[in-house]
């Protein structure tokens, strides 16, 4: 059985935490630089808060990295190079430079490395993606994506509000959805962003150009009223169309174009999030299955760096108003 720990134990922490104790995995301990949060942490979930990062390293199997941003590259490194298996939460890093570290460190220990870009397994996406990898809609040609909230940030102080240790909503929210228009219609030629921010609000509108000749449109917003979030999509292809919308009851629908002999257009609406299918939970038990099968993950250490790429390409974008061309990873 693998003994897993945890690093960073804020709010991602404990939802990671939750799902371990739901696997064939035994949670051991979490560690977080703040020993009070620690030390909750540990008895919330029956376990140990070890006294720093080192005993937890010597202690575990696989590691957990649920701390901000800036310090994914350290922790990385460090459990990597300890010979420990891990997972990290997404965005990957601030920059592809610490992103090519982490993928180095871990491919010269022979570890695996996951980065946690947890939309690939919400039903909703899951389901979409596998109904164009069927070829329901045809060729995509439009890929349209929503996602958005209230500032996470509880003030002027926190991480968050400082964006070079979050990476801004570009790189810390819609990265998700970055990631997920990538995995639908493949790699990105060219970026163009525009941005506001104002006082407890950021909002950016990403245009992708895929390398197939595909269109992106991807819309992130942290300037929702505290407790609101909504995420869409649409996505067009020459055959159809699929829409989701996390404010409809009834949240994903396939609408296809009239074949021939048929009296009229599909539609299929499908409610497919189930408490069974909490995608955090999907998420660890695919790692755990591949880490111990030796299986290819569905988001590889390379398509999380790619994603930070294009939303480091975005933020270049909204700063100089001009569109970004990318060259192909080196790494």
């Amino acid at each position: 059985m693998k003994r897993v720990g945890i690093i960073g134990v804020g709010t991602m922490g404990n939802v990671h935490a939750n799902a371990w104790r739901a696997t064939q995995a035994q949670l051991a301990g979490v560690y977080d630089i703040d020993e009070a949060k620690a030390r909750a942490a540990a008895e919330r979930h029956g376990v140990v808060a070890f006294a720093n990062r080192e005993v937890l390293l010597e202690s575990v199997d696989i590691v957990d990295i649920c701390t901000p941003t800036y310090t994914h590259k350290d922790n990385v490194v460090a459990a990597a190079r300890a010979g420990k298996h891990v997972i990290c939460e997404k965005p990957m890093a601030l920059s592809l430079e610490d992103c090519a570290e982490m993928i180095h460190a871990a491919e010269s220990s022979g570890v695996r490395l996951f980065i946690a870009q947890v939309v690939r397994f919400f039903p909703e996406y899951a389901t979409a993606k596998r109904a164009i990898d069927d070829g329901a809609i045809g060729k995509v040609g439009v890929v349209r994506l929503t996602r958005g909230g209230s500032h996470p940030s509880e003030g002027a102080a926190t991480w968050f509000a400082q964006e070079y240790l979050s990476g801004g909503i570009v790189l810390d929210l819609m990265v998700h959805d970055i990631d997920y228009a990538r995995w639908l219609a493949g790699d990105v030629e060219r970026v163009y962003c525009r941005r506001f921010l104002g006082s407890g609000a950021d909002y950016a509108l990403v245009t992708l150009r895929f390398r197939d000749g595909a269109i992106g449109h991807l819309e992130g917003s942290w300037a929702f009223p505290a407790g609101i979030f909504r995420t869409a999509f649409d996505i067009a292809g020459d055959g159809g169309l699929i829409k989701a919308d996390s404010e409809i009851s009834s949240p994903l629908h396939l609408r296809l174009k009239q074949q021939e002999g048929a009296k009229g257009g599909t539609v299929v609406p499908s409610s497919p999030l189930m408490p069974e299918d909490n995608p955090y939970l999907l998420e660890i038990k695919h790692f755990l299955d591949c880490v111990e099968s030796g299986a290819e993950f569905l988001v590889t250490a390379r398509d999380a760096m790619a994603a930070v790429q294009i939303a480091l390409a975005a933020r270049q974008s909204a700063l100089t108003g001009e569109p970004v061309a990318l060259a192909p990873l080196g790494v």
